[in-house]
């Protein structure tokens, strides 16, 4: 098809984007002058005619560094040069960008209604390893298409040596940040850059330089059944000690033991979650506040109350009733700061307390939840779905791979261990 016209020269003044009249606010004005050097911009800086097709509209093309010379065709001329303007603009902005500028862009993409506590994670990081940071200085004032992975990786193994000791948590937290940076500026809806020097970089680093995490020890991450009587024995003694001391927190603690729950959840449990024998898990609640939600889709679940859950949340009950305390809440202070809620540290607080005075290692409360659901999984009449369900986890390998633990000292597995192998 042959071209009806093909105009080099365009008259902008035609175009209503950048027309000017006299009854324009100041505003107005200058967002008209703007485009139109825009416009003239990209007039200057585009070395391909403009044609128009009958039919087919208005056509030319552009040197795309991602995809090569590439057609690109409008309705309208004025459309297609306000198209070239935005794209001439973008490439030179493209060449000059800077990584504070892709990880501000890049961080609005992650934000969403429930993860601010994860975006607060990343702005700590951000912070410490990259703003506050000497040696980050060269990284986040250079252009990111003049970053090499030399240079980068230089950077990388300065940074580990720093912070030594560092592991694989430790190494993420530092260079997710970089990582998602470079590949939101390779995306092709951005194209700020046409190598991933950072992807080089990474699989140079000197892997000395990141320590491996020793294993836990299984007395450090779950109760025995002998510490679990104890907390049992040192909660209502304390009730009983301290009759007008205003906290529930060791009850909590005797709670999460026979449900599993996460800290948060037990935090945002109200008595209307109450179904029977059943409790339904379906938000959280920290000291900034109360969320609708669980920590994943799996966490909203209804789980069974054993008999001595339900015992305990009779003691609750009792408890604010004798301390005149009447919100919606199942563990509750008389602190308005978080709505009435038992704060979020109450828990770990009176935790640290009782295991000294049991005589282990101190331990949180989430080491509550991994002694539950051990206990689960070494009963041979619960299915491991049942406790994988029960725990609200996706997968049943993040169940084994994190919860599991023995629970035995270490006389009852050398005793187990010798009943296992005699003839």
């Amino acid at each position: 098809m042959r071209a009806v016209k093909e105009n080099r020269t365009p008259d902008f003044s035609r175009f209503t984007c950048a027309a000017v009249c006299g009854n324009m606010s100041a505003e107005e004005l200058q967002d008209k002058v703007n485009m139109r050097k825009k416009l003239e911009k990209a007039q200057t800086l585009h070395p391909y005619p403009v044609r128009f097709y009958k039919g087919n509209g208005y056509v030319t093309y552009i040197n795309d560094p991602a995809k090569g010379k590439r057609r690109i065709r409008a309705a309208t001329e004025e459309s297609l040069w306000v198209h070239l303007a935005d794209w001439y603009e973008n490439q030179t902005r493209r060449k000059d960008v800077m990584l504070p500028e892709v990880y501000a862009e890049w961080l609005e993409t992650k934000r969403t209604p429930r993860n601010g506590s994860n975006i607060r994670r990343i702005e700590k990081s951000w912070e410490a390893y990259y703003v506050n940071e000497p040696l980050s200085k060269q990284i986040i004032t250079a252009k990111m298409k003049d970053l090499t992975a030399k240079d980068l990786r230089i950077w990388a193994e300065n940074l580990l040596r720093k912070n030594d000791p560092c592991d694989r948590k430790k190494f993420y937290r530092m260079f997710s940040i970089i990582k998602n940076c470079f590949e939101y500026a390779m995306d092709e809806d951005n194209a700020y850059i046409t190598e991933n020097a950072w992807e080089k970089a990474q699989k140079k680093i000197n892997r000395e330089l990141i320590v491996a995490k020793d294993t836990p020890l299984d007395e450090e991450q779950v109760f025995t059944d002998k510490e679990r009587q104890l907390l049992k024995k040192y909660v209502y003694e304390d009730l009983e000690k301290y009759p007008h001391n205003p906290t529930s927190a060791g009850l909590q603690i005797l709670f999460l033991l026979e449900t599993g729950l996460r800290i948060g959840e037990v935090c945002g449990l109200k008595f209307s979650d109450l179904k029977g024998s059943q409790l339904s898990i379906q938000r959280q609640a920290n000291n900034n506040g109360v969320q609708e939600w669980t920590k994943t889709t799996h966490g909203r679940r209804d789980i069974p109350l054993t008999d001595e859950a339900r015992r305990i949340l009779q003691d609750v009950a009792d408890y604010n009733e004798k301390h005149n305390l009447h919100a919606e809440w199942i563990f509750q202070s008389g602190n308005p700061n978080y709505d009435y809620r038992l704060s979020y540290h109450a828990a770990s607080r009176k935790l640290e307390k009782l295991c000294r005075r049991i005589g282990t290692v101190s331990k949180s409360p989430h080491k509550l939840r991994k002694t539950c659901l051990s206990i689960l999984l070494d009963n041979p009449n619960v299915n491991d779905r049942t406790v994988q369900r029960f725990a609200g986890h996706a997968d049943l390998s993040t169940t084994y791979r994190y919860y599991n633990f023995e629970r035995r000292t270490k006389e009852e597995q050398a005793e187990a261990i010798n009943e296992a192998l005699k003839l």
